[in-house]
């Protein structure tokens, strides 16, 4: 007897049926409605019992606090649903407990111990071995995380709408109670025309986030010296294709000075060593783009250094430029210490 096709169901292997990026963006506008939602219901209520027109007032009862509890669910339901989902974006559950599993499991000998002779203005790096990874010892941390564009965008968007619905909801109000108000009826229309670009702007940043996807960066030690390897590891998420993927150590010198009342900030790469170079790299959602590389630091690097003026930093810079999404660099700092002899790290 043939089956009957699921598109909601998983196929066999390790794709998806659905699309991902339209399950993300359906959840999101779902959470985004009940929470404008919760707003028009909440004012409507408190509008009906100070009506301020000379209308009567909603008599205070069960059903007015049926109402109004109602009303608070819905926004707090609505809010707090939209805030999780955009926390997660780019990221990917299998890849959660799998850290968790990790981190179980690790023992508090293996971090990084700090030196017994800090190194003047040289960074320790300690802070960057608090996160455990999945493949290697440690997991690095990104510069910048493409959750808080999203998370900006949702915030104008919903703070826009918001004002809207309680408008039109003030309007409405007006019209069932026989005192329209005809000049906040016509301000509806361009505050509406506002309301819809800010919404049409955090569905694309949403989909471009949620497209790109996540990228993991993990190292076998922390910090690194100069004329050592050691192993990194790279995993970049989502569903895009790439017309080249790049992974690259580089070291930026940074001056602060000042020029008149302006404090300037000179930023430059003084060096860049290339980890590879894929062209035409296919990614899907469950079967992320995953490698293992040797890093080797080059011989005569410069040490980490930090200065109230003067800096030197290193970074892992993975690179893609993708179709259709738009093209990411996204960096992940590591410390590069001087050569064994100007002060080695106690190890355990």
């Amino acid at each position: 007897m043939p089956l009957l096709p699921q598109p909601w169901s998983k196929k066999r292997g390790s794709r998806l049926a659905a699309r991902v990026f339209s399950g993300v963006v359906g959840e999101v506008l779902f959470y985004a409605l009940l929470f404008l939602i919760g707003v028009f219901a909440v004012t409507l209520t408190i509008v009906g019992r100070f009506p301020g027109g000379g209308g009567p007032a909603v008599p205070v009862g069960l059903g007015f606090w049926i109402f109004l509890i109602a009303s608070l669910a819905l926004l707090v339901t609505g809010g707090g649903g939209l805030s999780y989902r955009i926390l997660r974006v780019g990221a990917s559950s299998e890849r959660r407990a799998a850290l968790a599993r990790r981190t179980e499991s690790l023992e508090l000998v293996g971090r990084p111990a700090r030196q017994t002779r800090p190194l003047p203005n040289v960074p320790q790096g300690d802070a960057l071995g608090d996160s455990p990874g999945i493949r290697l010892a440690y997991r690095l941390p990104s510069s910048a995380s493409p959750v808080t564009r999203v998370a900006a965008a949702a915030v104008l968007a919903l703070l826009w709408c918001g004002v809207w619905v309680v408008l039109a909801a003030v309007a409405v109000s007006g019209l069932w109670r026989g005192t329209p108000r005809p000049m906040l009826t016509f301000l509806l229309l361009p505050l509406g025309g506002i309301g819809i670009w800010t919404a049409r702007y955090f569905l694309r940043q949403l989909r471009e986030s949620a497209g790109v996807g996540a990228t993991i960066v993990e190292i076998s030690d922390n910090p690194l010296r100069p004329s050592s390897s050691y192993r990194l590891f790279v995993a970049q998420f989502g569903k895009l294709r790439l017309r080249r993927l790049r992974v690259s150590l580089v070291c930026e010198e940074e001056s602060i000075f000042r020029q008149g009342t302006d404090v300037r900030v000179d930023r430059h790469v003084a060096s860049e060593t290339a980890i590879c170079s894929e062209k035409n790299v296919s990614i899907d959602p469950e079967t992320p783009w995953e490698e293992e590389f040797e890093l080797k630091v080059p011989p005569r690097a410069m040490h980490s250094f930090q200065s109230p003026h003067n800096a030197v930093h290193w970074k892992i810079v993975v690179s893609g430029e993708s179709r259709p999404w738009p093209s990411f660099s996204r960096s992940f700092p590591v410390v590069v210490h001087p050569p064994c002899g100007a002060g080695t790290r106690d190890r355990r």
